[in-house]
Protein backbone atom coordinates (compact mmCIF):
# COMPACT_ATOMS: atom_id res chain seq x y z
CA UNK A 1 0.00 0.00 0.00
CA UNK A 2 2.84 2.36 0.77
CA UNK A 3 4.37 1.72 -2.66
CA UNK A 4 1.09 2.63 -4.35
CA UNK A 5 0.68 5.81 -2.31
CA UNK A 6 4.27 6.82 -3.04
CA UNK A 7 3.80 6.22 -6.75
CA UNK A 8 0.60 8.29 -6.74
CA UNK A 9 2.26 11.19 -4.94
CA UNK A 10 5.25 11.14 -7.30
CA UNK A 11 2.98 11.21 -10.35
CA UNK A 12 0.97 14.08 -8.89
CA UNK A 13 4.17 16.04 -8.20
CA UNK A 14 5.43 15.33 -11.72
CA UNK A 15 2.15 16.65 -13.12
CA UNK A 16 2.41 19.83 -11.05
CA UNK A 17 6.04 20.43 -12.08
CA UNK A 18 5.25 19.49 -15.70
CA UNK A 19 7.79 16.69 -15.87
CA UNK A 20 7.33 14.14 -18.61
CA UNK A 21 9.05 12.26 -21.39
CA UNK A 22 8.84 15.38 -23.60
CA UNK A 23 6.18 14.01 -25.92
CA UNK A 24 2.73 15.29 -26.70
CA UNK A 25 0.56 16.50 -23.83
CA UNK A 26 -1.98 13.81 -24.70
CA UNK A 27 0.59 11.04 -24.23
CA UNK A 28 1.72 12.62 -20.95
CA UNK A 29 -1.87 12.62 -19.68
CA UNK A 30 -2.35 9.00 -20.76
CA UNK A 31 0.85 7.92 -19.03
CA UNK A 32 -0.14 9.77 -15.86
CA UNK A 33 -3.56 8.11 -15.84
CA UNK A 34 -2.08 4.66 -16.39
CA UNK A 35 0.43 5.25 -13.60
CA UNK A 36 -2.29 6.42 -11.21
CA UNK A 37 -4.36 3.32 -12.07
CA UNK A 38 -1.30 1.19 -11.32
CA UNK A 39 -0.85 3.01 -8.01
CA UNK A 40 -4.47 2.28 -7.13
CA UNK A 41 -3.92 -1.36 -8.01
CA UNK A 42 -0.89 -1.53 -5.74
CA UNK A 43 -2.83 0.04 -2.90
CA UNK A 44 -5.76 -2.32 -3.44
CA UNK A 45 -3.45 -5.32 -3.59
CA UNK A 46 -1.80 -4.27 -0.35
CA UNK A 47 -5.19 -3.86 1.33
CA UNK A 48 -6.27 -7.32 0.20
CA UNK A 49 -3.02 -8.85 1.43
CA UNK A 50 -3.42 -7.21 4.85
CA UNK A 51 -7.05 -8.35 5.02
CA UNK A 52 -6.13 -11.95 4.16
CA UNK A 53 -3.33 -11.93 6.72
CA UNK A 54 -5.60 -10.67 9.49
CA UNK A 55 -8.27 -13.22 8.53
CA UNK A 56 -5.70 -16.02 8.71
CA UNK A 57 -4.50 -14.82 12.12
CA UNK A 58 -8.04 -14.62 13.49
CA UNK A 59 -8.64 -18.28 12.56
CA UNK A 60 -5.76 -19.46 14.73
CA UNK A 61 -6.61 -20.45 18.26
CA UNK A 62 -4.88 -18.40 20.96
CA UNK A 63 -2.00 -20.08 22.68
CA UNK A 64 -2.46 -20.67 26.42
CA UNK A 65 0.98 -19.23 27.07
CA UNK A 66 0.10 -16.04 25.19
CA UNK A 67 -0.22 -13.22 27.74
CA UNK A 68 -2.40 -11.14 25.39
CA UNK A 69 -5.07 -13.79 24.93
CA UNK A 70 -8.32 -13.52 26.85
CA UNK A 71 -9.17 -16.69 28.81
Amino acid sequence: MILGATLGVLVALAMVVHLGPGTSWLINIALAKLTLIAAGGLMGGGAVAIRLDSRERSKQLPDKTDKNSIV
